[in-house]
């Protein structure tokens, strides 16, 4: 995309606000992870810095203590949560904590500006401060260094010259040969370069309420669950039998969408911007909870609100939620403010669910203005290419890393159980994983997306008719996209 285009996108969408991503994706809430604890890089027998580390797999030889010599002093992170402040304070080899934002490697001091996804605050603040770096307006100490993008919007920031291509990072094929390749694709722009990496795979399962299960279908073990909702039709059914014995099936109306709309055949804007096709999958959607809606199925809540996070706990009476491992451990595992131990563990189980699907996920940018090219590189490295460092973070974060080699390994291995599920999730995610296709993914997913599903919720609760509802959604996409103000609305009613 092109300067001009990337701020055409603040007034041409602002683009795109889900909550949804909130960290991997994760909810716009900040993680109450502990920050403080510095830890040795993992497999390291000297403090974290004092040596050279290897990145397995690559045969190079990474010094993470390696500022870079004549670079920049300050090292500019943008994000919208807490997630990959901890993933750095936690797990990069030498990194010192001196505040809640700020930090130090070496004699580089490292800071952290977060602003919250909701909308479109991260985005605006992020393009407002590109804005001024193109024009010259910011010293040294002010150049973002490093940005995070979601899927939503990572094709906004693709083709647009903000982004380095990695390889210019001296980061080489070979390093990242052991990352999904689905994670690759998102963010290869049009004429092949890459522009950020991520240290996390988002393949979607279903999460279940293992007491629920065992009264309802009998049992509460991943197959028999499976079997119960194997498909849509089988997982309606299911959800019948759940209201007769005083259940949800799920929480709100948006608990089933991404399944839906990672399953679709098309995009939602046309090549030429002159039609926004509301695709056959998104209407199933549409279908299904409306009707979930009107039999009592669901609770009616709405997506990231303390009603929708009210089943989490043990005694409450939702089925279940549709996620990825940051939704399962960040989300539904509630932990204790102060003990940060979980308080419903052994509630919830995982099984795969009706259909394949991802949502979310997190990359890693780095900004083209970057006067710590050293820096910025070994971060890539370290969070997203170290198989050691990214066990690490997969058994202390139960994140499902973007590492093959570290993912197999912890599949196969009989004494890993996630704390939180009390099993090991990582075959689960590992048998979706190779599935996820991101052949329709497009620019405008985060604002067609958000914009989609708040226009449907009057529909579901009876408050307007379907025809009504989607002129909303035309005019909030017209208001959010001017560029595309003159198109035409595609759906299937029935």
């Amino acid at each position: 995309m092109t300067k001009f285009k990337r701020f055409a996108a603040i007034g041409l969408a602002a683009v795109m606000s889900i909550a949804a991503f909130a960290g991997c994706g994760k909810s716009s809430s900040s993680s109450s992870g502990s920050g403080d604890k510095k830890t040795e890089a993992p497999g390291e027998t000297k403090a974290p810095g004092t040596d050279e580390t290897k990145a397995p797999g690559t045969g190079d030889k990474v010094d993470y203590s390696d500022v870079g010599e004549g670079e920049g002093k300050v090292l500019n992170i943008y994000v919208w949560n807490e997630e990959f402040k901890e993933r750095v304070e936690e797990f990069y080899p030498g990194y010192e904590k001196v505040d809640g934002t700020t930090g130090k490697i070496g004699d580089v001091t490292v800071k952290f500006t977060i602003v919250e996804n909701k909308d479109n605050k991260y985005q605006d603040n992020l393009d407002m401060q590109l804005d001024k770096e193109d024009k010259g307006e910011v010293g040294a100490d002010e150049i973002i260094d490093i940005f995070l993008v979601e899927a939503d919007y990572a094709l906004k920031y693709v083709d647009d010259p903000a982004s380095m291509d990695i390889t210019e990072l001296g980061i080489t094929k070979e390093q990242i040969a052991n990352q999904f390749t689905y994670t690759q694709d998102v963010m290869t722009s049009a004429d092949g370069k890459l522009k950020g990496l991520s240290w996390q795979g988002c393949p979607g399962v279903l999460c279940y309420n293992k007491a629920i299960a065992k009264e309802v279908l009998g049992a509460d073990d991943p197959d028999t669950v499976q079997a119960a909702v194997k498909d849509w039709a089988t997982f309606n059914d299911t959800a019948k039998k759940l209201a007769d014995k005083g259940y949800k099936a799920v929480s709100g109306f948006d608990d089933t969408y991404r399944v839906f709309s990672n399953n679709v055949s098309s995009k939602w804007v046309d090549k030429d911007g002159q039609k926004i096709v509301v695709d056959d999958a998104i209407m199933e959607w549409v279908k299904q909870t409306k009707d979930f809606t009107d039999k009592g199925y669901n609770d009616k809540t709405l997506l990231w609100s303390d009603e929708w996070k009210s089943g989490f706990p043990a005694d409450q009476k939702v089925f279940c939620y549709f996620g990825p491992a940051w939704l399962v451990d960040f989300n539904i595992g509630l932990k204790d403010p102060d003990t940060k131990q979980y308080t419903n563990n052994g509630v919830w189980s995982i099984c795969e669910g009706p259909q394949n699907f991802f949502w979310g996920g997190t990359w890693v940018c780095a900004g083209s203005n970057t006067d710590n090219k050293t820096l910025v590189k070994n971060i890539m490295l370290a969070l997203t290419t170290d198989a050691d460092i990214m066990t690490e973070i997969c058994k202390v974060k139960n994140d499902f890393v973007n590492n093959k080699e570290a993912m197999d390994k912890i599949a196969n291995d009989a004494n890993y159980k996630s704390e939180f599920l009390g099993m090991n999730p990582i075959p689960y995610y590992n048998a979706g994983v190779g599935k996820i296709d991101l052949k329709y993914l497009g620019e405008y997913d985060q604002g067609c997306n958000e914009e989609f599903q708040n226009a449907m919720h009057n529909y579901f609760l009876g408050a307007a008719t379907l025809e009504e509802a989607m002129d909303a959604f035309k005019k909030a996409v017209g208001e959010k996209y001017p560029a595309i103000k003159d198109y035409e609305l595609v759906y299937k009613a029935d």
